[in-house]
């Protein structure tokens, strides 16, 4: 693993935690890691960004059908929320290359990862979900594992010499 991709993930972890600890109230610096990461992305940033708005468009549906919702949050799609997916999307086009190539494997990964981060912030207080919890991390795995082959199918559209290369 080379250090841009390590210092691209150890960013996204911060990220992640701004954005499920801090929300609106650590936005600037949300916004400073998100920024960084940017930077650090090139060769990434147009897959990335196109895998940030297929979920942003996920977590809309979800939200307006009410099986998320954003605690302290009045809008549809906060920004904390918003940086949260963009720079997702840079990390996983820039892990892409070390994704699975079976379709299966890549819908468990996806399902399994995308339960357990809203798990995780439903646990810290970031969200809630509905109508239950436990149904509510199911209907995530269920899109979330249809979003990681979409996502595959999406490289394949934008990148498909980068499927197994490097940028």
């Amino acid at each position: 693993m080379n250090r841009r991709l390590v210092v691209l993930l150890l960013l996204f972890d911060v990220n992640w935690a701004l954005a499920v600890f801090g929300q609106a109230d650590t936005l600037w610096w949300q916004a400073l890691v998100t920024m960084a990461m940017w930077l650090s992305a090139s060769g990434w940033r147009r897959l990335g960004s196109a895998i940030a708005i297929l979920g942003i468009g996920l977590d809309a549906v979800l939200i307006q059908q009410q099986v998320l919702s954003l605690s302290g949050s009045p809008v549809a799609m906060p920004m904390h929320l918003a940086l949260l997916w963009l720079g997702f999307g840079l990390s996983l086009a820039a892990c892409q290359p070390r994704l699975p190539k079976s379709t299966w494997a890549l819908a468990l990964l996806g399902g399994v990862m995308g339960s357990v981060g809203y798990y995780l912030g439903e646990r810290f207080g970031a969200l809630e979900l509905a109508p239950t919890t436990s149904l509510g991390v199911v209907i995530i795995g269920l899109c979330w594992a249809l979003l990681f082959p979409l996502g595959r199918a999406l490289i394949t559209a934008l990148a498909p010499d980068s499927l197994g290369g490097k940028p």
